[in-house]
């Protein structure tokens, strides 16, 4: 029996018709019932019912319609005297002879006594009903299990979740509770590692960006066109789908008291390609003193520079490290992958900086 139903089939139950929905067909009446009217849940229809119990399952009118059980195991009145002349006993029951008339046939079992087959059939129906009921229970159980053990799943993640933040909040608490200078600098110490964690992955963002400084503002700047004119005339050819974006970086500056116009923001540039970029910096190391000539740009000529994006944190550090160098006269101070290095002279080791300590630490020695 298909689980599909035809046009204009009606219900034998509620005598609506039967619209995308399971059914069941009396074995009997050859009626339709659906699932509702036939009292059978969704789930049984589809986990835990048969091919077999479809085709033999009947509907609750032609089950009330069959021969009632055997009654042979009813237990009976006891037997009372009886009086051949049909008189009442002293309890004024009226006591009839249960000797039957000669003529008299014997009296035919009653037709709705089911005969030993329909007893057997009925039994196996309550057998295939308990079993089905049985299978429907163990599925049932199968998804309450399932349940249980997400459900522990996600007490686990918050009992974890809950021991994190207890150690933390017993850590504070210590802090508060003892208030040495250990404990403030082991505080100290995990901000700054924080911190430096939270910088580390800003720059990562920022590994496909370059910075175009020394190029004068105008008015209606076209930066696609500008930052491919600069490519062009530091040997690298780069196309307009390799730029992802191009801007001046910081907000606009105003002109300064003495009326010279202000240092022009820098052009922030953001490739598709980390490989573009690579290039653009190693021309531009190679090609060092190039100039705003034949960029288009209205203004005196003068140099340009192509270097790394920084955060602000290590912009500001870098900044720091250049002043350091130029006070203790060290020689070299770069940017390489987001990282700030130094070194004193020509073959001499090279100091990262990470921090304003170290930075102290590096050219105090």
């Amino acid at each position: 029996m298909s689980p599909l139903v035809t046009k204009n089939m009606t219900c034998g139950g509620c005598s609506q018709e039967i619209v995308n929905r399971q059914y069941l067909t009396c074995k009997h009446c050859s009626k339709y019932y659906d699932l509702l009217c036939a009292n059978v849940s969704e789930k049984r229809f589809h986990n835990t019912m048969t091919v077999e119990h479809r085709n033999k399952w009947k509907c609750q009118e032609c089950v009330s319609r069959e021969p009632k059980t055997d009654n042979t195991n009813t237990p009976i009145k006891r037997d009372l005297p009886l009086h051949s002349d049909s008189k009442e006993c002293s309890s004024n029951v009226t006591l009839r002879s249960r000797v039957a008339p000669k003529n008299q046939s014997p009296i035919p079992s009653s037709p709705l006594s089911p005969s030993p087959p329909a007893k057997q059939t009925i039994e196996s129906e309550l057998v295939n009903e308990l079993r089905l009921f049985r299978e429907e229970m163990k599925a049932e159980l199968r998804e309450f299990k399932i349940a249980v053990t997400d459900l522990t799943a996600a007490v686990n993640i918050c009992n974890r979740r809950v021991d994190d933040l207890a150690e933390r909040l017993e850590i504070v608490e210590r802090f508060q509770r003892d208030g040495s200078a250990m404990a403030a600098s082991s505080l100290q110490n995990a901000i700054t590692e924080l911190k430096l964690e939270l910088n580390d992955r800003d720059q990562e963002l920022l590994r496909n960006d370059i910075e175009i400084a020394g190029i004068p503002e105008q008015n209606h700047e076209r930066y696609i066109h500008l930052a491919l004119t600069v490519a062009t005339k530091l040997g690298v050819n780069l196309e307009e789908r390799d730029i992802v974006s191009v801007e001046r970086a910081g907000p606009v500056r105003r002109m300064e008291e003495a009326g010279s116009r202000p240092r022009p923001r820098p052009i922030v540039v953001r490739l598709a390609r980390r490989a573009h970029r690579d290039q653009l910096l190693e021309a531009a190391r190679v090609r060092r003193g190039a100039t705003t000539a034949g960029l288009g740009v209205d203004s005196d000529t003068q140099r340009f520079y192509v270097n790394e994006r920084l955060t602000r944190m290590n912009r500001q550090l870098f900044y720091k490290a250049r002043g350091e160098a130029l006070r203790t006269q060290w020689k070299y101070v770069w940017t390489r992958e987001g990282k700030i290095f130094v070194r004193k002279e020509h073959g001499s080791p090279r100091h990262r900086i990470r921090t304003d300590d170290e930075l102290v630490k590096i050219f105090g020695q």
